[in-house]
């Protein structure tokens, strides 16, 4: 089904005033009170009433086109920012810029509605060509805001467009640029094997001994062609030329996969743009670690049997990376981070598939096409779904413990960041993670893995106490997703809440009682207790304190009251 641009714009806007009223309820920056079986919600001049029911971490499942606006559908969520100003704490530049980035999430909205797939064309589509139709971050209301795109950009460069990008190469003076890659490759095997015959072309237009960097269109435009104004003048940069290969952008932005050739690596990019919380440029640091990370990761990985033979639990490896140093800015400790990431690239595996065998991210599976299935729902298909649940809860949790609890090794599992593999009848077959620079923290303890932690590693990794390093898993996992899910479920296979999180206890008890060895820290990190800290992404994002922070946040998620913990214990009402 085809939208025009008028009900696409509509629709957008309806899903995103829903999906508002259900997160910002959620974070207790609106409070509505219930009212017969519906949820009322009075604001200055106006008043809404939406229908709704609470699930899991005490969240809000707002029912979808039930949401009215002094009796008249919502089709507009800045609407409900202008309405609620007052109790969200917004005004002038800042409730601005909300409604600026909330308008762009909603002509991004409507260009994914305007070509959306079924449910069964998407769990089929490529992997790279279906990030294009995704929803984006499944708590955060300005998702797809991208500030500093034009609309012309957002044609060109937004995964909703479709559309083919093509990198742009820069060749750097040694001064300014450092390149890393992992033991069994190289600078030189690495550019003939992305570039082909282009290398020589390329070679022949800068010395030998400069450091080459591809760079997102957008940014050699935006940001080379001024802030690196003097250094292509002078010749510090040069302009190489562009990829004949073609990129599709992930949700990210800046994560560009080939679909010219494949084999050949995804490319993250630095892109100066301001999504969600923060600008995507590459930190240099992270950036230059990650190839250590990755070898480090890896040999820790194959050296534990239950990884590597028992659940395949895959990992991308940022196998290569680049970053540039502005000669200018880049020594000035006082500017805003932004201004210390603005060129650079890392170089992820692409993902490797078996005869038979497909990938989708895990972002993709909550979701619902045109005629109201998900993903979730047509991948379980015939199967039962406790048994299909229960088969996939293992191959993701499993590992994520062991490498938590017995190698002190807390990922950033979110959506984006996991791919399921499945086989021909939609059976989960295993789980691969990505994302380790500025992803991958550890334990405040000596750990036994980390006694062969390389010290340009170890210098880049945060370290956390159990409890906090474990809010990962419930960030990212259990909040993050899972909530989501248990509620797509009960709507379209029947299947209770109660039953849903009853899999995941039993998979994280089971952990527990097969590996008494690590339980006290398994303990430590607080799975089961009665409460946990309530994530609250849109409350950070709303106020906008620390767009131009000079440090990047190193909290995990701002945390805002406590809700109960699904993994506790049963919910008497069936919620969890």
């Amino acid at each position: 089904m085809t939208l025009d641009e008028a009900a696409a714009w509509r629709a957008a806007g309806a899903l995103i005033t829903h999906k508002m009223l259900g997160e910002l309820s959620y974070e207790h920056m609106l409070e509505p009170v219930a009212d017969g079986d519906a949820y009322r919600l009075e604001l200055p001049g106006a008043g809404y009433t939406f229908r709704a029911r609470r699930g899991a971490f005490a969240a809000w499942t707002v029912e979808p086109g039930s949401a009215h606006r002094n009796g008249e559908p919502v089709t507009d969520p800045r609407t409900l920012v202008v309405d609620a100003r007052e109790v969200l704490g917004l005004s002038g530049l800042r409730l601005a810029d909300v409604l600026a980035e909330l308008t762009s999430t909603v002509a991004n909205e409507a260009a994914r509605l305007r070509r959306a797939p079924t449910a069964a064309e998407l769990s089929t589509m490529d992997y790279n060509l279906a990030d294009g139709h995704l929803t984006g971050h499944p708590r955060l209301v300005l998702n797809k805001g991208r500030v500093g795109f034009s609309a012309r950009d957002r044609a060109r460069y937004a995964p909703e467009a479709g559309a083919d990008i093509r990198l742009r190469w820069f060749a750097v003076h040694p001064d300014h640029a450092e390149f890393r890659c992992v033991g069994e490759l190289s600078r030189d095997a690495l550019l003939a094997a992305e570039l082909g015959e282009l290398r020589e072309e390329f070679a022949a237009k800068a010395p030998d001994d400069y450091v080459w960097v591809p760079v997102h269109p957008w940014q050699a435009d935006e940001v080379l062609g001024t802030l690196y104004a003097a250094e292509l003048a002078t010749g510090v940069v040069i302009d190489l030329g562009e990829s004949t290969d073609a990129y599709r952008p992930h949700q990210t932005v800046r994560t560009l996969a080939n679909v010219s050739t494949p084999g050949r690596h995804d490319v993250k990019t630095a892109v100066s743009v301001r999504n969600t919380l923060v600008y995507r440029g590459l930190n240099s640091a992270a950036t230059l670690a990650g190839p250590s990370v990755t070898t480090w990761l890896r040999r820790v990985g194959a050296a534990d049997p239950l990884l590597t033979e028992r659940y395949r639990f895959g990992l991308l490896g940022e196998v290569a990376s680049v970053s540039v140093k502005h000669p200018l800015f880049g020594h000035l400790e006082e500017l805003p981070y932004r201004f210390h990431e603005t060129l650079g690239a890392l170089w992820r595996e692409p993902i490797p598939l078996a005869e038979g065998e497909r990938a989708i991210s895990f972002a993709a599976l909550p979701y619902r096409g045109p005629d109201g299935g998900s993903v979730l729902t047509h991948l379980i298909g015939g199967h039962d779904p406790e048994t299909w649940l229960a088969r996939l809860f293992d191959l993701l949790l499993t590992p994520l413990l062991q490498w938590l609890l017995r190698h002190g090794v807390g990922f950033c599992p979110h959506g984006q960041n996991l791919v399921l593999v499945v086989d021909a009848e939609g059976l989960p077959r295993r789980v691969l993670i990505k994302d380790f620079a500025q992803g991958v923290d550890l334990l405040d303890e000596q750990v036994e893995s980390y006694e062969s932690l390389p010290p340009e590693a170890a210098a880049d990794m945060l370290r956390w106490p159990a409890h906090l390093l474990a809010q990962s898993l419930f960030s990212s996992v259990f909040s993050g997703q899972f909530r989501f899910w248990a509620e797509v479920l009960l709507d379209e296979t029947g299947l209770s809440r109660a039953r849903f999180w009853a899999l995941v206890r039993a998979v994280v008890g089971r952990y527990r009682d097969e590996n008494p060895d690590v339980a006290a820290r398994f303990d430590a990190c607080r799975l089961f207790a009665p409460d946990v800290e309530r994530v609250t992404l849109n409350r950070e994002h709303f106020a906008g304190q620390g767009f131009d922070k000079v440090e990047r946040d190193d909290e995990f998620d701002v945390r805002w009251g406590r809700v109960p913990n699904p993994l506790h214990a049963p919910d008497p009402d069936g919620a969890w």
